[in-house]
């Protein structure tokens, strides 16, 4: 499989010129909004957060929001959200492949409940991983973090089979993963200090990155 450096130059032909890069950086925006909307606009029109009130110097208590309430909202942000990560993954996965931006792309994956039975899932299992060490919680993220980009490209596919090809797939290449993600989160705290402005390249730049980390692993998990 070619190196990190490698799938980061790969995604220069993709962009071209800053216009493009406004793009895609609008595009995945947009799409990350709408994803957390349900919540931010519960919580503002209630004045409460959804299930947990921090006050400082007292211990974390539920809030007095019905916890039937809550739930039903947390799993429209979930679903939400969700889905919108199966068609960020197919947007990426379009602009690294040479397809051209397609913002209807986004949102193409509410016709079915496989992002949002994955992202529960998910869930479950990073929070163990998390919960028993941090380190087992970074593998099992590391195991699984293809899941969205196999939904993408096969619809069809069972959410468990989506997970064990997502472990399959894996193997052997976490490490490299991991460090392509140090690097991402090295360049955007470095953004910090630009204002932000980098960050305008370096989302778009690292969201086709990601997805392309997917397609080369995928092309060397097939030969």
């Amino acid at each position: 499989m070619i190196s990190n450096s490698d799938i980061i130059e790969k995604t220069k032909p993709a962009f071209e010129g800053f216009t493009s890069y406004l793009q895609v950086f609008f595009c995945l925006m947009i799409a990350s909004f709408i994803a957390g909307a349900p919540s931010s606009i519960y919580e503002a029109a209630s004045g409460n957060p959804l299930f947990f009130e921090l006050n400082y110097g007292e211990p974390l208590a539920f809030t007095n929001e019905s916890i039937v309430v809550s739930s039903i909202i947390l799993l429209v942000v979930f679903y939400l959200s969700a889905s919108i990560q199966v068609g960020i993954s197919l947007f990426c996965l379009n602009i690294y492949n040479g397809k051209g931006v397609n913002f209807s792309t986004l949102f193409g994956s509410f016709n079915t409940f496989k992002p949002l039975a994955v992202t529960i899932l998910l869930t479950l299992i990073l929070g163990v991983g998390f919960i028993l060490l941090i380190i087992p919680g970074i593998i099992l993220g590391l195991m699984y973090s293809q899941a969205y980009y196999i939904l993408a490209e096969e619809p069809n596919i069972e959410v468990l089979e989506a997970l064990k090809k997502s472990e399959k797939m894996m193997k052997g290449k976490k490490e490299q993963l991991f460090m392509l993600t140090l690097r991402a989160i090295l360049y955007f705290i470095l953004g910090v200090f630009t204002l932000f402005i980098w960050w305008i390249w370096l989302v778009p730049r690292y969201s086709v990155a990601f997805a392309g980390f997917y397609e080369e692993l995928k092309k060397d998990f097939n030969n």
